[in-house]
């Protein structure tokens, strides 16, 4: 259950939520189970935040901070993450389906067992990132950065993803020595 102190600082707005984060380190926010569907989180710092079965369905997160986040179980459908930094963050089982989370940092995500049919990973940099087991029926790889060869080995539906290749970037002359 979330911790109510920590649910109404957020109710409170971006600007109140941010400063109390940086006034407070030390403290890993408690938002398990909250119901914040439809919720304008943009730009909000939830780095290291439980968010494990919470409801996100239709929230937008646009360039929020992410990153080391637990999303274990966590309702993000139809979700905004675009420009989102989730690097680290723990999805599995989370539902993710038709969520946006184009040109998002992935690093070493964790998506096991996650639902990320028909979402939009493009130009996302996923390097590292674990989809074992997860469901990526007619989810959108094009153009992402860092996409391993056996990245998607173990992914669920992988041979229906959508997985144009971004052309890699040039080598300088003098880098190649």
């Amino acid at each position: 259950m979330a911790h109510p102190e920590h649910l109404e600082i957020l109710n409170a707005g971006a600007r109140v939520w941010n400063r109390w984060r940086q006034q407070n380190t030390r403290i890993r926010p408690n938002l398990r189970a909250a119901d914040l569907k439809g919720a304008d989180l943009a730009g909000f710092d939830l780095r290291l935040a439980y968010l494990s079965s919470a409801n996100l369905s239709r929230a937008y997160l646009f360039e929020a901070n992410l990153s080391e986040t637990n999303f274990q179980g966590a309702n993000l459908s139809h979700c905004c993450l675009i420009g989102t930094d989730l690097q680290q963050a723990y999805l599995a089982d989370a539902n993710l389906y038709h969520a946006y989370l184009s040109q998002a940092n992935l690093t070493e995500a964790y998506f096991g067992h996650a639902n990320l049919a028909k979402a939009n990973l493009a130009d996302s940099v996923i390097r590292q990132a674990y989809f074992g087991q997860a469901d990526v029926k007619e989810a959108d790889f094009s153009s992402v950065n860092h996409l391993g060869p056996m990245q998607l080995r173990l992914a669920r539906n992988f041979e229906l993803a959508i997985l144009t290749a971004k052309a890699p970037s040039p080598t300088p002359l003098a880098s190649r020595k």
